[in-house]
């Protein structure tokens, strides 16, 4: 196993953040079944409560443990033409800090190694948030970060500093007829 997943994988477990590459951005994220950890990206964001965080799972069949998904195959489709969040109703079994006023959860698998080798080795899925200080520019690659952001989380991983980030993922809506609504 990588040095950098065993690194990150061993902060996550007791609780911690880390700041890491995914496929579209770099993220800051922590175990997003832990309440002390989903907190405490809040607090490094200096982000308002009322807005909710995306999560990252390694695959639609680990997302189906936490919400209930019709049509995988149709969701992986659209995740192949490009970074895709879904938008679930009714969550289960995950940190409320994640789930949204309005009882739901927004869910993305990365086309990302890195991403999914962590996460499938943690067992759950991890927050996904844009590593910057709430209300500031979304950095396009690590130089870009905020020096409180890289101080305050409790690992930095050290792959892929050099990349240059694309660009935060689209997100869907899945309606309960089956339609798909853009949000972004």
């Amino acid at each position: 196993m990588n040095n950098e997943i065993i690194n990150a994988l061993n902060v996550l477990k007791f609780g911690g953040t880390v700041l890491y590459p995914t496929d579209t951005i770099w993220g800051i994220g922590c175990d997003a079944l832990s309440d002390i950890a989903v907190e405490r990206i809040f607090q490094i964001k200096n982000r308002d409560y009322s807005k909710s965080l995306i999560c990252l799972a390694s695959s639609f069949e680990m997302i189906k443990e936490y919400v209930s998904v019709k049509d995988i195959e149709k969701l992986k489709k659209i995740s192949n033409e490009a970074p895709t969040t879904f938008i679930f109703d009714n969550p289960k079994r995950i940190s409320n800090y994640v789930i949204a006023d309005s009882n739901s959860i927004a869910f993305r698998v990365p086309n990302n190694d890195f991403c999914i080798d962590l996460i499938e080795s943690l067992g759950r899925p991890i927050v996904s948030s844009s590593a910057n200080l709430s209300g500031e520019k979304i950095p396009l690659n690590f130089s870009e970060i905020n020096s409180r952001i890289i101080n305050n989380v409790d690992y930095v991983v050290k792959q892929d500093k050099d990349k240059n980030s694309f660009s935060s993922s689209r997100i869907l809506k899945l309606e309960e007829d089956g339609s798909i609504l853009t949000l972004r």
